[in-house]
C-alpha cells in the first residue's frame, strides 16, 4: 500500500527535494504539489490525501492558519527554516516537525513516523481522552509527555520543575506558559508556584495538598480552587 502525499510549499527548490525523497521511497505515492495553502484546500475538498509535508512561512494563508482551519486531518509534516514554530506544531498536532535542510535520512525518520501514526489510527485517538499529552521545551529540545503522568508543576524562575512519579525535568517554560496547556486537563493552581493534577490530589492539608508521592504547599488565596 502508498500513501498518498501532498508536497506544499511556495518555493520550488524545497518542493523538488521533497518529491526527489517522496519518489525514492516505494511506499510512498505524489499526489500533488501546491505553492500556496489555498490549493490545498481546493484539492483536499475532492480528493483525500494520507500525509501533508507542509511549509509554514508562506504567502496568503500560512501553515499554521491552514492548519487550525483543517478538519479531518491526515498526517501533518512541518517543513520549515523556523525553529520558532516547533511548539505550535506540536499543539496542532503534527506528526514531525523537519527543519531545513534536512537530509535524507531525517526525512525517513519522518515517514517512519507517519507510518506509525496512520496505522495506528492516531488521528483518531487524539481526539479522545485517552491519550492525552503535552508537549514542552527540555533543554534545546521539543518532549511529548503523556499529561496523566504529571503530578505537578513548579515554577523556578523563567523554568519549571515537571515532576512525574520517580522522576523530575527541567523545562524551559514559565509556570504561567504551562498553565494555558493544561488549562483543559483538571490541572489547578494551589499556591503562586504550583498547578497540580486534580486527580492526583489524595488530601487536603490546612497548608498542604498531598499526592500519591508528594506533598505540595496550599494558599490561601487558591483553597476555593479544591
Amino acid at each position: 500500500m502508498a500513501f498518498k502525499c501532498i508536497v506544499v510549499d511556495d518555493e520550488k527548490p524545497s518542493r523538488e527535494i521533497l518529491k526527489k525523497f517522496i519518489t525514492s521511497l516505494p511506499n510512498l505515492q505524489l499526489v500533488a504539489e501546491c505553492n500556496t495553502a489555498m490549493q490545498v484546500i481546493e484539492f483536499t475538498s475532492l480528493e483525500s490525501v494520507d500525509i501533508i509535508f507542509l511549509d509554514i512561512e508562506m504567502p496568503g494563508m500560512s501553515g499554521v492558519e491552514f492548519l487550525k482551519i483543517m478538519q479531518n486531518k491526515p498526517a501533518v509534516v512541518f517543513t520549515t527554516a523556523f525553529e520558532k514554530y516547533a511548539i505550535t506544531g506540536f499543539d496542532l498536532g503534527v506528526v514531525d516537525y523537519l527543519l531545513k535542510p534536512f537530509s535524507f535520512e531525517r526525512f525517513i525518520i519522518a515517514v517512519q513516523k507517519c507510518f506509525f501514526y496512520l496505522k495506528s489510527d492516531q488521528f483518531v485517538k487524539t481526539n479522545t481522552d485517552q491519550f492525552k499529552d503535552i508537549h514542552l521545551k527540555v533543554d534545546k529540545d521539543i518532549k511529548r509527555f503523556d499529561i496523566d503522568s504529571i503530578y505537578y508543576f513548579k515554577s523556578f524562575g523563567n523554568y519549571t520543575r515537571v515532576f512525574l512519579q520517580n522522576r523530575q525535568i527541567l523545562c524551559s517554560e514559565t509556570l504561567s506558559e504551562i498553565e494555558k496547556k493544561v488549562k483543559d486537563n483538571n490541572f489547578i493552581r494551589v499556591h503562586r508556584s504550583y498547578l497540580v493534577s486534580k486527580s492526583k490530589i489524595t488530601k487536603t492539608l490546612h497548608n498542604a495538598v498531598c499526592l500519591e508521592n508528594y506533598s505540595v504547599p496550599l494558599g490561601n488565596k487558591y483553597k476555593l480552587n479544591l
